[in-house]
């Protein structure tokens, strides 16, 4: 584990130090202090079609959505269009730059805090895209079919459109995916109940999912603002084994079904109360329906499970933003939020009724906070950023008898340094209390070890500190260096302990800590005298520890892994006509800490190589290629849930060998701005095998498998008008 670490260090300092040395000052596009533009026609060689092709490409900026529920810091993500957030609870911000065309888009602009008078809402940077002024009327649409050789297939529709005008503009989106495959057989992990070489048969999957968003925008007089969106999202997953694999009476059939329904809308309110002084006030309003079934039989015996649940989310926020001078700007507001859920559970291992504990629940959280931020700009260079909020909480739950209420001061400062030579530092501490899942008070059963989770009788949110460093550099187009360490302490982590009743359940211990180090680059070798190469990649270090409530020993955190390292190459020729790339990642092992096992992973290299051929402006030629790649688990399996004493009786191997997958595609402008992309795809074939031991090496079982891969034709048409 610590070669592990050394060596991501050594990667890191490595790639600062190699491309420190390459950097020439910024090539600065914007001479605004703390803002960076970047023009559309930087991205020319990938030939984007909306502006989240632009953003994606954007050096080491990532989309965060933020919280769309309660209303608190970072609520409304960081990406602004024309200056401001979208609205609220108006759907995936993906989805709503996906419809936006790139000849729409003027620019991109990367803005550090303090360097505008705008809303950092706790992100250290903020993306804001600026359109040309937009049309009367915009459609644009998308419709794809797949048919696959073993007789599935899928189908996506999505249809999107607007109407501006002065006294209003009206937005929608609307998108439709269905699917319909078989799931070849696949190694399963033994349990101690069945300590065999399991295979899952051959399973008929469909999927299903409707999506919906609409949003209008009403400038009312004095520069107020009224702004009313609504959104549905709804989603089926069904899955059972195939009529031949029931007919042939195989060992394991398992069925699950899922289907879930949301629908949601905001309404937003903003309006100047003075040269200095502006109000902002938004309710959003959730509610959700799920329900799921599942059944597993094997080796004679039938156990099945299900459950039901309605869940609501309502959240208020106001906020006042007070700009005293050039230097100083006060914020302040408050927050009032209210999560409900009303849900049932039941299951039966091998006919026998299980009684467990919050099998019906009933869970109210309620959320109320008074926030201040103080915003200090001496000069543009420099902004500080000091405050934060307090915050009360008070839960009632069915599980369990009278309130739970806590009161939690919450500090935030960060500070954004611009220093000589355009180099970026910026310095973070901030308190955070997180968000409960209040699905963990409805109890669950797991078929396959036959485990039951009784439901919480009661929960604290997370409580959790993060400081971080970090310090970066852009220069030319597209041109980054991001070195940067953090560490997350978190007091009382949500973890599963055993019940008197032989259950589990989930309960607040801790504490827990994270610590990560990262190098991010991006480079233009064309700087160097190698026109048309790009490179990028990076590399990032961790360290984790915790105490494992099942056994009491110290480890790190379930799912960690010391390093991740991935690079990228690409190479243009003849002025951009040819396109060569290639990409390589490789974690290392990490290891899951459940309830009845301990599974040490390995994925191995992962390689993926593409070209692109551009026969003219409107037609183009490529390819995808992931080449072949192992992956291997490695469980310790307990007889029971594991705690002190208990030692495996159980080890499982497994490896799954995937062959390559290759996609070669063609895309073609019909007229303008309505494209057809042919594609056709080989599938990916796969070798595995599963091996169980006795605890002192064994071998008492083996299987293996091989599937050939499922050849499909993907056809494509979209239009943006």
């Amino acid at each position: 584990m610590a070669r592990s670490r050394a060596r991501a260090g050594v990667a890191i300092s490595f790639i600062a130090s190699s491309l420190i040395g390459l950097c020439s000052p910024a090539l600065g596009q914007s001479e605004e202090t703390g803002v960076e533009v970047y023009l559309p026609e930087a991205f020319a060689e990938f030939l984007p079609q909306n502006a989240n092709d632009l953003v994606r490409r954007l050096p080491g900026f990532q989309v965060n959505e933020g919280d769309q529920v309660r209303g608190l810091s970072g609520a409304q993500g960081n990406v602004l269009i024309n200056g401001r957030r979208p609205p609220p609870r108006s759907g995936s911000l993906g989805s709503r730059l996906s419809t936006i065309r790139v000849e729409d888009v003027v620019r991109l602009e990367l803005i550090e805090a303090g360097a505008r008078d705008v809303d950092m809402q706790g992100y250290p940077l903020l993306l804001n895209i600026v359109l040309r002024d937009e049309t009367a009327r915009r459609i644009n649409g998308r419709l794809e079919v797949e048919p696959r050789e073993n007789g599935g297939d899928e189908t996506q529709l999505a249809l999107g459109g607007s109407i501006t005008n002065a006294r209003f503009a009206l937005e929608g989106n609307l998108e439709t995916y269905d699917e319909a495959l078989i799931d070849y057989e696949d190694v399963r992990a033994a349990t101690a109940d069945t300590p065999t070489a399991r295979l899952t048969p051959d399973r008929n999957t469909t999927q299903s999912r409707r999506d919906a968003q609409g949003s209008a925008t009403l400038p009312l007089s004095g520069g107020r603002t009224l702004i009313l969106s609504g959104a549905y999202d709804g989603y089926e997953e069904t899955q059972r084994p195939t009529a031949e694999e029931v007919e042939s009476g195989a060992a394991l059939q398992e069925t699950n079904a899922f289907e879930n329904a949301d629908t949601s809308f905001g309404l937003e309110y903003s309006s100047p109360l003075g040269e200095a002084l502006d109000l902002r006030a938004m309710i959003t309003r959730r509610d959700g329906e799920q329900e799921s079934s599942a059944s597993l039989r094997e080796d004679g015996s039938l156990s099945q499970s299900s459950s039901g649940e309605e869940t609501s989310e309502t959240a208020t926020r106001a906020t006042l933003r007070w700009r005293l001078n050039e230097a100083w700007t006060i914020e302040g507001g408050g927050t009032w939020a209210l999560n409900t859920l009303d849900g049932t559970s039941t299951a039966t291992i091998d006919g026998v009724v299980q009684d467990i504990e919050g099998s019906t629940a009933s869970v109210e959280e309620t959320r109320t906070a008074a926030l201040a931020v103080v915003t200090w700009t001496p000069r543009p260079a420099i902004s500080a950023h000091f405050g934060g909020r307090i915050e009360q909480f008070s839960l009632n739950s069915s599980n369990a008898a009278g309130e739970l209420s806590l009161t939690d001061v919450v500090p935030r400062a960060d500070l954004t340094w611009t220093m000589p030579m355009d180099w970026v530092l910026r310095l973070s501490a901030e308190r955070q209390v997180g968000q409960l899942n209040l699905d963990l008070f409805l109890a669950e059963t797991n078929l396959d070890n036959s485990l039951n989770t009784a439901g919480a009788s009661t929960l604290e949110p997370e409580r959790d500190t993060t400081y971080r460093a970090e310090l970066e550099h852009r220069f030319g187009e597209r041109g980054l260096i991001r070195l940067a360490a953090q560490r997350r302490e978190v007091d009382n982590s949500i973890v599963r302990i055993l019940t008197d009743q032989g259950d589990v359940t989930r309960t607040n211990l801790g504490p827990e800590t994270y610590d990560q180090v990262e190098g991010f680059f991006e480079f233009d070798l064309g700087r160097l005298g190698m026109p048309g190469l790009f490179i990028d990649g990076f590399a990032i270090g961790r360290q984790s520890e915790r105490i494992d409530q099942l056994q009491g020993f110290k480890r790190e955190t379930s799912g960690h892994s010391d390093y991740t390292v991935e690079i990228g190459l690409r190479q243009e020729f003849a002025g951009g006509k040819y396109v060569l790339g290639m990409e390589l990642e490789q974690d290392a092992p990490a290891t899951d800490y459940r309830l009845t096992f301990i599974r040490t992973q390995d994925r191995g290299l992962e390689a993926r190589i593409n070209g692109e051929w551009r026969h003219t402006d409107g037609w183009r030629t490529g390819f995808w290629w992931r080449l072949p790649e192992t992956v291997t688990e490695d469980s310790l399996v307990f007889d029971d849930v594991r705690q002190p004493g208990l030692e495996p009786v159980l080890r499982n191997t497994i490896e799954r060998e995937f062959g390559s997958f290759f996609s070669l595609w063609t895309e073609y402008e019909l007229r303008d701005e309505v494209h057809l992309r042919l594609n056709v795809r080989t599938g990916r074939a796969r070798e595995g095998f599963t091996e169980v031991f006795d605890i002192d090496g064994t071998s008492l079982d083996y299987a293996d498998i091989d599937v050939d891969n499922v050849p499909s034709f993907n056809i494509r048409l979209r239009w943006n008008r």
